[in-house]
């Protein structure tokens, strides 16, 4: 690629938790974060400090020097300041799971997507090239500016155009956000009986290497997967007690059980 379609300068729109690991992923790169932009002038201040960037609360005063401009706010936001920031060639992207492409029709000529597959805290420090980063865009040359810039920080990158991505994100929900929560119901099981939850952790541990296999479910364990219903029936009646609880776990193991069934029948 020639040296002047390369993406030097970029605006940060946005200081939240994936605003921030997203610039200062970028700044380490070599790539000059120019500015951020956001409402709140503390953190966005803050962020600007770390990444030696100006910074500015009114989005109506982008810098126009950039070669792009990564929207990093959340979902309902992202057309109204798209809109705001004025722009008419600049290259502008968005970075959620969810959001069609088309939601920054209007707001530039150059749009695409630049959506990390990660959930973000501002005090965990992440190593950003184990994160894969699923790229989108308008034309072919923004394409490959992105894929430039998304294989900079991240060892996986990834071409998904806007209905791939929402499946994806659909999906990193029940592998994420349910699994993680499936962690708070031991847990709180566990704290009614008086039971410390460190005693899952190396279960947890093991269960989540599965993951590295491309077939999940045939590592798949426990009463369910068994056909166990003796200790199935005795640990829904144990979970009588706890309403919802029962419901998943009864939920959950019809499910295991069905998807066996169909396994068996191929």
């Amino acid at each position: 690629m020639p040296e002047r379609q390369k993406i030097q300068n970029v605006v940060i729109i946005g200081a939240g938790n994936l605003a921030t690991h997203l610039a200062l992923a970028l700044h380490r790169k070599g790539i000059n974060v120019i500015q951020v932009l956001n409402r709140s002038r503390q953190s966005g201040e803050r962020l600007a400090r770390r990444v030696k960037a100006g910074f500015n609360n009114d989005f109506r005063a982008a810098d126009f020097r950039a070669d792009l401009f990564i929207l990093a706010v959340s979902d309902s936001a992202i057309g109204e300041v798209a809109r705001s920031l004025h722009l008419k060639d600049q290259l502008l992207v968005h970075t959620s799971g969810s959001v069609d492409l088309a939601a920054l029709s209007g707001a530039s000529s150059n749009t695409g997507v630049f959506y990390p597959l990660q959930t973000f805290s501002k005090e965990k420090r992440i190593n950003f090239s184990n994160i894969p980063v699923c790229v989108e865009a308008n034309t072919k040359e923004n394409e490959e500016k992105l894929i430039q810039v998304a294989r900079l920080i991240s060892k996986k990158t990834q071409m998904l155009n806007s209905d791939q991505r929402k499946v994806l994100h659909m999906t990193a929900v029940f592998a994420g956000n349910f699994s993680s929560f499936m962690y708070t119901i031991a847990e709180d099981l566990l704290k009614k009986h008086d039971i410390p939850f460190n005693l899952l952790k190396p279960l947890i541990q093991q269960t989540a290497a599965t993951a590295r296999h491309e077939d999940v479910f045939s590592r798949q364990t426990g009463p369910a997967v068994r056909g166990d219903t003796r200790i199935m029936e005795e640990h829904l009646e144990m979970l009588a007690k706890h309403g919802v609880y029962m419901e998943i776990y009864d939920l959950i193991s019809k499910s295991i059980i069905k998807h066996k069934n169909r396994n068996d029948e191929l």
